[in-house]
């Protein structure tokens, strides 16, 4: 029997008036980012976000398991981990050999 896990989506707003979506397994804003940043960011704890709305959901081989909630990773037996984000096509990523095994169903 395969797994199913809901995908949230939220936007979050920078200082210079842009936004950026991001995608989580947790359907609160921000779990996992705050303080993450580049080098040359601060991260972003103080960076507004949305309220977290249902995407869709990913289905996955039974036994599959979350690794990451943000960046979504889940870990798919005998596949090893799997870049959420390029699975459901917000990211770049190679997913063709995934097709298979790690389903996408957007919501509505």
């Amino acid at each position: 029997m395969a797994e199913r896990f809901p995908i949230y989506r939220y936007e979050t707003q920078h200082p210079d008036g842009g936004s950026e979506a991001r995608y989580s397994f947790a359907p609160m804003e921000g779990v996992g980012y705050a303080g993450r940043g580049s080098a040359t960011s601060a991260g972003d704890a103080d960076t507004p976000a949305t309220e977290a709305r249902p995407a869709g959901y990913l289905e996955a081989p039974a036994g599959s398991h979350i690794v990451n909630v943000e960046p979504p990773t889940l870990e798919v037996p005998g596949r090893g981990q799997v870049d959420v984000s390029a699975v459901i096509g917000v990211t770049d990523g190679e997913t063709s050999e995934l097709s298979d095994v790690v389903r996408w169903h957007p919501e509505g």
